[in-house]
């Protein structure tokens, strides 16, 4: 390179490329967030009001994010009163599964804005990758 003799070009940081990194980077914290956010709202649960725990414990992930979302109810402020705690827990449930859902969505419209990016410059990489979903598992 410092001789002179190198051919290569230094990438120029624009075009279809630097798209999918910009989107693959927004996609992939979207994603750790939301883990985040999952971990915490079971946190919260473990520790929840054992009457609450158990209305909720049957319930599979995405059933289970839609009823904490419809927690919140912030009509009465019960911070002074004797359910503080479980009013707390309600709310804290509530903006959680909220966040959940946000970053669910973020993460879909990424996956969508990847997929058209592929399909306009480079569609063969979907059929590589169309192949590779339907091989059996070789667990």
């Amino acid at each position: 390179m410092l001789s002179g003799r190198a051919r290569a070009q230094a990438k120029t940081g624009d075009g279809p490329v630097e798209i999918a990194r910009m989107y693959k980077l927004a996609k992939d914290s979207a994603v750790k967030a939301r883990t985040q956010a999952i971990n915490q709202l079971k946190a919260v649960l473990i520790r929840a009001d054992p009457q609450l725990r158990e209305e909720l414990a049957g319930l599979g992930n995405a059933e289970l994010f839609r009823t904490c979302a419809g927690l919140v109810d912030d009509s009465l402020n019960h911070e002074a009163d004797e359910g503080a705690v479980l009013h707390a827990t309600h709310v804290t449930l509530g903006l959680l599964a909220r966040r959940i859902r946000q970053l669910s969505d973020e993460v879909q419209d990424l996956e969508g804005r990847l997929t058209r990016l592929v399909e306009r410059h480079a569609p063969q990489l979907l059929e590589v990758w169309a192949s590779v979903q339907t091989r059996p598992s070789l667990c």
